[in-house]
């Protein structure tokens, strides 16, 4: 879909891209309500910058990990070093360091400090002296910044922070160093969140506020146009759409694709005609509806989206398939969710990651399950990752409590909140530790 109705605020990232690339670093927070479009905002710019030299850096903040310290900058590493599950901790290690070579500041020095964020055992690798957990919180945060400023070397950076107001403490302190220390490098953060989150940083005159509003008639009805093919829609069904999405360009969107799935219209060359009377009832009236609606349409691929929406918003093919043992109905099941596109898949087979297309989908699927399915499920992804997935039990314990507190087992979920909340005592994260 092209992007509809941010003309302004596209120009306006752009410019502040070029003053960043003079050395002038700059920060663009884009703030506005659940599927609004400020990912697609950012995705746009990344679509303009793809044919110039720059770094990406994009930490996405989940809200299964606000506790866990660091967590998008974790997961980032990770995905960015193309770490496989079954890499021994020396082939993760290699990987690491030719990843923190592209900084070109100190790798040597950074590796032994990032090796122990991402819980990667060294085995000898790296001669350490002992230091206490508060100094070596407070050195891996500087290796983060130098590794940051060793990037721009050869190239600008544009640096992404996706729904902060689900950032564990540490990665919001993490943000505001890198807020000061990149008004001197060619860096541009974007950095997104929700009208509730109250930024934690002071002003600065490198720092530009940018609210995304609701999209208005004509321009809801060029997403619709864009969604059909440019064939138009009986004006009674684009008047209920635009009416109940109320200028939200998700719900306009998932609405129409609602709409068009339901049987309701039968398409013609150029337009699309009502097969029938418009009753109240046949367009969803709320976005969860919407969503439920086509997931009731993609009959098994619903039950296999409510398995996954328990995981998390992403979610692994291993794990998924640990707990679905239909495996033919598993394949088509995640091709029809992904032609709908309410997920999005990362890398192929066994090895493959799925993400939820937006938090509030995985919310809806997550929603409809009845309270005792919901619970037999989180006991059941527990028990598989606790037989099978040993680095997760170690380096993610507040995942297991999560889901051992979803199935109602207070005691297994304490255990695993203690480990959590040590663990990051471990890294002199406190906040988190009391959380």
């Amino acid at each position: 879909m092209p992007l509809i109705g941010r003309r302004q605020e596209l120009a306006l990232l752009l410019d502040r891209w070029e003053q960043a690339k003079e050395g002038e670093g700059q920060v663009a927070l884009l703030v506005g309500e659940p599927g609004i479009g400020k990912s697609r905002l950012v995705q746009a710019l990344l679509d303009q910058l793809a044919g110039e030299p720059n770094v990406q850096l994009c930490y996405y903040c989940s809200r299964q990990h606000r506790d866990s310290p660091l967590w998008p900058v974790i997961s980032h590493l990770e995905r960015a070093a193309n770490f496989a599950r079954d890499d021994s901790p020396g082939q993760k290690l290699t990987k690491l360091e030719i990843l923190l070579a592209q900084g070109q500041r100190g790798s040597v020095r950074l590796s032994p400090l990032i090796a122990s964020l991402l819980s990667i055992p060294d085995n000898g690798r790296y001669s350490q002296r002992d230091m206490s957990s508060q100094l070596r919180r407070e050195r891996t945060l500087a290796a983060l910044l130098d590794q940051l400023a060793g990037l721009v070397v050869h190239r600008p950076v544009l640096l992404v922070w996706e729904d902060v107001h689900w950032a564990d403490p540490t990665s919001l302190e993490l943000l505001e160093l890198e807020i000061d220390r990149l008004q001197s490098l060619p860096v541009l953060a974007l950095v997104t969140f929700r009208p509730e989150f109250a930024p934690p940083w002071p002003g600065h005159t490198h720092v530009t506020w940018l609210t995304l509003t609701r999209l208005n008639r004509r321009r809801c009805s060029r997403l619709v146009a864009g969604l059909t093919g440019g064939k138009s829609l009986p004006a009674a069904v684009l008047d209920q759409i635009v009416a109940k999405a109320e200028g939200v360009p998700l719900f306009v969107e998932e609405l129409t694709k609602a709409v068009l799935e339901s049987g309701l219209l039968r398409e013609e060359d150029d337009r699309y005609e009502l097969e029938g009377p418009l009753l109240p009832p046949v367009i969803p009236a709320t976005l969860r509806d919407s969503l439920m609606a086509r997931l009731d349409r993609l009959a098994s691929a619903r039950e296999i989206a409510q398995v996954a929406a328990v995981i998390g918003r992403e979610f692994s093919h291993e794990l998924l398939a640990a707990i679905i043992s239909r495996k033919e109905e598993l394949a088509d099941a995640l091709r029809r969710l992904i032609a709908a596109e309410l997920i999005f898949r990362r890398g192929m087979a066994s090895h493959a990651t799925y993400i939820f297309k937006h938090a509030l989908v995985r919310d809806a699927a997550y929603a409809s399950l009845a309270e005792g399915k919901r619970r037999q499920l989180h006991a059941q992804v527990a028990q598989v990752l606790e037989e099978r997935f040993a680095q997760v039990v170690e380096a993610e314990p507040d995942v297991l409590a999560r889901h051992w507190a979803g199935a109602g087992n207070a005691e297994k979920a304490a255990i695993y909140h203690l480990k959590a909340g040590e663990r990051a005592l471990a890294h002199s994260a406190t906040k988190e530790a009391l959380a």
